[in-house]
């Protein structure tokens, strides 16, 4: 909601505003930036959702967070067919759509990722396919190549796929990259690196993220080198999460906020890109529980912020139109 305004005003007066080692956002920049650094062609570069699907190929059982999913249909859908890649991890998506397949707190640090890096969701709610890991490179390539991207420079957030005795992607993050040079690309492969069936692109990862532990990384970097942690400088508002109304909600409705996974009825998280909050703008999610509608939303239209009643006026309220005033008018 606030973090580009944070980063700006830590510049202005000499301090460090850093992202943190041990989170997808903070590994997940280091990785682009590293990339980029390298002269890379980024396709698409994301993260793992926080737990593994695992299939239990004796019970037809998809477990995930302690939790048990029937999905016999996975069986037929265990193995992408060649040149029906993209049809089939859709197919996945359908059988598996009573699970939940993407959460807020994954948009949330999606966002921040695309703030710092000028990288875009390839749609606002994501496409959340579940995945194998040697399939990455294949399904999250543009359509041209055969997979789900509308275009290449995408954020994206994938559900690891597995049976249990595979290894897990633990959270990772990754870049998808355009394999440019075929010789040295099958040379990697050869080596056991992820490259795609047909050799367009490849995937570079870390298959883990250590929560608290990796922070000191974070803080040598802003201590000894005056450094955020990934190369990154100030980031910029370029988008918001926000919510979209998934069935007609009347005015008055309230807003609560619920679980690990901040989940709020009837609203399905998006990333969309960013406005000012008065005058038209989408709500940050954020901003919504506690809060109460003053019109009538129909379903499938965005949550927007002069719709609402009864946001509490908090320093966080305060920071965000601050941030709009900076930001936006100078563009403007």
């Amino acid at each position: 909601m606030i973090g580009p305004y944070l980063t700006h005003q830590a510049l202005e007066k000499g301090l460090v505003f850093t992202p943190l080692d041990g989170d997808q956002p903070s590994l997940l920049i280091g990785m682009v930036t590293w990339a980029r650094t390298l002269g890379f062609e980024i396709i698409a570069a994301g993260k793992s959702s926080e737990y593994d699907f695992v299939w239990d190929e004796a019970n037809q059982e998809i477990h995930c967070n302690d939790a048990r999913y029937p999905l016999p249909s996975m069986a037929d859908l265990w193995t992408l067919a060649d040149s029906r890649e993209a049809e089939m991890a859709g197919a996945r998506i359908e059988t598996a759509s009573d699970m939940q397949l993407i959460s807020v707190p994954d948009l949330c640090e999606m966002t921040n990722v695309a703030n710092a890096t000028g990288l875009f969701p390839d749609r606002p709610e994501f496409h959340a396919p579940l995945l194998r890991i040697p399939e990455v490179p294949t399904v999250l390539d543009t359509h041209e190549q055969g997979g789900i991207l509308k275009h290449g420079g995408r954020l994206e957030v994938f559900n690891c796929l597995r049976r249990p005795d595979e290894v897990s992607f633990a959270g990772g993050v990754f870049v998808v990259l355009r394999c440019e040079d075929p010789a040295s690309w099958e040379l990697l492969r050869g080596k056991g690196h992820v490259v795609s069936r047909n050799g367009a692109s490849a995937m570079v990862y870390l298959p883990r993220h250590l929560l608290g532990l990796e922070a000191p990384i974070s803080l040598l970097d802003a201590v000894l080198h005056g450094l955020p942690s990934g190369g990154g400088g100030a980031t910029q508002p370029r988008v918001d999460l926000v919510a979209r109304a998934i069935r007609d909600l009347p005015a008055g409705h309230r807003f609560e906020m619920n679980g690990h996974h901040r989940v709020i009825d009837g609203l399905r998280p998006e990333v969309h890109p960013a406005r000012p909050i008065d005058g038209g703008g989408a709500a940050p999610f954020y901003l919504l529980p506690g809060a109460r509608l003053l019109r009538d939303v129909t379903a499938d239209e965005p949550i927007p912020f002069d719709a609402l009643d009864n946001v509490p006026d908090s320093a966080l309220l305060r920071l965000r139109r601050e941030q709009d005033r900076n930001f936006f008018q100078e563009q403007a």
